[in-house]
Order: C-alpha cells, then structure tokens, then sequence
C-alpha cells in the first residue's frame, strides 16, 4: 500500500460492537444508522452519538441490519431464525420494537422494497414477503434447486430476482401466483445487481464468471470471465458516461465497462488490496467505489480507477502491521461526505471524506 496515502480521511467517530460486524448501514433520509454484530448485537446511533443497544447480544449472529426506503422501519434477522422489526418514526428518540417473528431457519438475505415498506427475506429456500406489522407474510415463493444465495429488488420495485443454483430465478410482485421467469447459468449464481435504471441484471457465478443480461431485450446476454478469485461484491456505479459494474474478486477489482454501441463489456484491472476484497460498494451520487479487505485496508478509489485515500482501523494504528483487522462492512452516509466502516474485531468508525 502507499503509506503516503493513509489517513487523509478525518476520523469523527469511534466505537465498539464486541464482535465481528456483519452488516452497516445509514438510514436513507437521515444521519442515524445501525450496525449488527456476530454476537447477535443490534446497535444504533442517530449520527455521532453514543452508540444505543437494541438488541443485546446473544451469541447467535444477526447476518442483516437495514432500513426501510423511507427511513420508517428498521428490519433485523440472523441465525435465531427470528424477524425483529423496529419503528422509527420518531426521530427523537431510539427505533421502538414492534414486532419479533419467529421464521424458523436462519435468516441470511433481507432487502427493503425500493419504494414500498415491503421486506423481502430469504431463509433456506424459501422466500418471504412481509408488511411491517404483518401477522403472516403476504407472499411465499420457494426456490426449486438451493437455498436462496442472493435477493435483489428491481428499482421499480415490481419484481424480485433470486440468485441461487443453476442460476436467477425473478417473480413479479403484482402476480405473485404465477410462475417465475428464469437466467440460466452452468453453475450456481452467487451475488446479483440490478443497474440503477434497471436495465441490465448482474449476476456473480461461483465458476468466477459474470452474466450480464439486457432486460430490455431478453436474448441478449453475456457471459465474461478474466476474475481471478470467488466473486464476493457486485456494485453498479453511477454518474459514468456508459454502463460500468465493479466486482470484487480475490485481490482484485474488475471494472466493466459497456461499449459505446453497447455491444461488449470492456474489463479493466484495479489492484492495490494485500488481501482478500470482502466488501465493496459504489458512492450512490458519484462515481466512486470504497472497498475494504482480509488486509485491514478500506480504499476509496477515483472514476479513473486510482486510489484515492487508505483508511486502517482507530485500534490498528497502534497495533502491529502485520495483524491488521479485516473490513467487513461499509455504508456511505447518502447526502454528506461521510463514510462508516465496521470490521473483524467489532470496531466501528465514522470518517469525514476530504472535499
């Protein structure tokens, strides 16, 4: 890494989970954001605050933390197989419980409609739709051939696409009774995206190939290679002049790029990470990525592919080199230049971005 980089971000605020964090994320419309743990913890803080306990931990890992679109409800569910659902319509004080349910297997995915405060959940191969302060889910789809590997909402919100083996599986939500239209891969797709104009459906495979279907045009499709390890991240960015998809793979970042008459993916190589990339994400106004690895580095990377900042953790800093703690998740603050990360060993940090 070039030390001359490191720690140009301002760090604002530090604190502590008291295990490994497993999810992070901002509250769309505001400053608070919540943070879960491998100890079962669900922590929240309305910006630089102290942290807030709203679930204690447990020793059973809560695998996702978010919020709803609206910034209303905060969902939470884990390896107890339990749904836990919080309002926070008042923003004066902590979310409030409202509802625990039990689903019975662990729950690993959980994604917030787009548009609408409907949770999607995938636990085994069962797919749940609920409402808030359902007492049932309003729609139950199985997966036929694994368990669900991924979900991810259209951005219309109108259809739910399903990754697992032999590829993609998307029901619509307006016809839930009807059979779902299917992406057919070789192997097992592992991570999917859709593009912020929902035009193009990314898929990660776990034979390191990425498909790109056109789901304007339903025959064309593409399958890429050239990723040198298990595909972990997918991330769209925006603001580029054509469509460009980020994947974390081993070490490595690839950056595809659509051709101008929109006929191939153009790859190019971004290296930099000493480890394993175990989180990426895209800015959601400009076209930057932030990437955090097994390496104990979080890289804030520029449009043209170069590494703008190095971050390591507050307790790295005084710790040796060699044993620096792995990223393990990352949230962009939506409206100001603020970025959180969480990693291994539970610390948890707010970092002003330099204009």
């Amino acid at each position: 890494m070039t030390e001359n980089l490191e720690s140009e971000l301002e760090l604002v605020w530090s604190g502590r989970s008291s295990d490994l964090v497993t999810d992070l994320n901002y509250v769309p419309t505001g400053g608070s954001w919540v943070a879960s743990s491998a100890a079962g913890e669900v922590l929240w803080n309305a910006g630089l605050a102290e942290l807030v306990t709203l679930k204690p931990a447990d020793g059973l890992s809560i695998e996702r933390a978010s919020f709803s679109a609206d910034g209303r409800w905060l969902a939470a569910g884990g390896q107890a197989g339990k749904l836990f659902i919080w309002n926070c319509e008042d923003t004066q004080i902590p979310p409030q419980l409202v509802q625990t349910i039990d689903i019975g297997t662990w729950i690993e995915h959980l994604s917030w409609h787009p548009h609408q405060s409907l949770l999607a959940i995938g636990s085994g191969k069962q797919i749940q739709i609920w409402t808030p302060l359902a007492k049932t889910a309003i729609n139950t789809w199985n997966f036929d051939r694994s368990s669900v590997f991924d979900l991810a909402w259209h951005p219309h919100g109108g259809e739910l696409a399903v990754a697992g083996y032999k590829g993609i599986r998307i029901w619509t939500l307006q016809q839930p009774k009807l059979p779902p239209s299917s992406i057919n891969v070789n192997t097992a797709s592992i991570n999917i995206a859709w593009s912020g104009d929902s035009r193009y459906l990314a898929a990660g495979n776990l034979d390191r190939t990425l498909t790109i279907c056109d789901r304007q045009q339903p025959d064309e499709s593409w399958t890429l290679t050239g990723c040198s390890g298990k595909i972990r991240q997918l991330a769209w960015l925006v603001g580029t002049n054509n469509h460009c998809l980020a994947v974390a793979s081993g070490m490595t970042i690839v950056l595809w790029q659509l051709s101008v008459d929109a006929t191939t993916w153009n790859g190019r190589l971004l290296e930099g990470h000493q480890g394993i990339i175990s989180t990426l994400i895209a800015h959601p106004n400009t076209p930057k990525l932030v990437s955090g690895g097994a390496d104990g580095y979080a890289c804030l990377w520029a449009e043209n592919g170069e590494i703008e900042q190095i971050i390591v953790g507050v307790a790295s800093r005084n710790e040796n080199r060699s044993n620096l703690s792995e990223f393990t998740s990352i949230s962009w603050y939506p409206q100001h230049p603020y970025l959180a990360t969480g990693n291994r060993v539970g610390e948890l940090c707010i970092w002003r971005i330099p204009a």
